[in-house]
């Protein structure tokens, strides 16, 4: 293995040396060494079409420790839009919490959650994806509401949180 190889490789399985403390206040993209965005999603508190993307909801994570595999979700973020660059949305990072860690098969979903039966588009939980038989999936490892217009999280109780099973063969 050539030393650029090695160096890049300890590089990527070193301890990431951000917390979630440090994005808070940070305008993004670029992001810290060492974290990507992982995908995101949207979210307004009016109805304008040209407010469509005031904050966001988002995972930022390292890439994958080895060819071929996943990355490595690190933070749950919120970001409130802080302009462009060229066509590329600028995010203040108004919120970050750890990603839980060591749940394999959950994945962030935004918007299509309840909260003790009651729709909640600004839910966003980190939910189980493995059952195609029931129309809800009840398996949260985090849920959170976003609150606007500061744009933080108010951690909720994962018990009392369900999410639309998009891969539901009735829907």
């Amino acid at each position: 293995m050539g030393s650029s190889t090695l160096a890049w490789s300890m590089s990527v399985l070193a301890p990431l040396s951000v917390t979630a403390a440090d994005l808070v206040g940070r305008v993004m993209p670029p992001y810290p060494a060492g974290l990507d965005e992982l995908g995101g999603s949207c979210v307004s508190d009016s109805v304008e079409s040209a407010r469509v993307c005031d904050y966001s909801v988002g995972v930022l994570a390292s890439p994958a420790a080895v060819d071929g595999g996943e990355p490595v979700p690190r933070f749950v973020i919120a970001g409130q839009l802080a302009g462009r660059d060229g066509a590329r949305a600028q995010w203040r990072i108004t919120d970050a919490l750890p990603y839980p860690t060591g749940r394999p098969g959950y994945y962030l979903q935004f918007g299509t959650c309840r909260v003790n039966g009651r729709d909640d588009a600004r839910v966003a939980a980190i939910v189980r994806q493995h059952d195609t038989s029931t129309e809800w999936l009840k398996d949260i490892a985090w849920a959170g509401r976003l609150r606007l217009p500061d744009a933080r999280f108010d951690v909720l109780d994962a018990r009392t949180v369900d999410c639309i099973n998009e891969a539901y063969y009735g829907l």
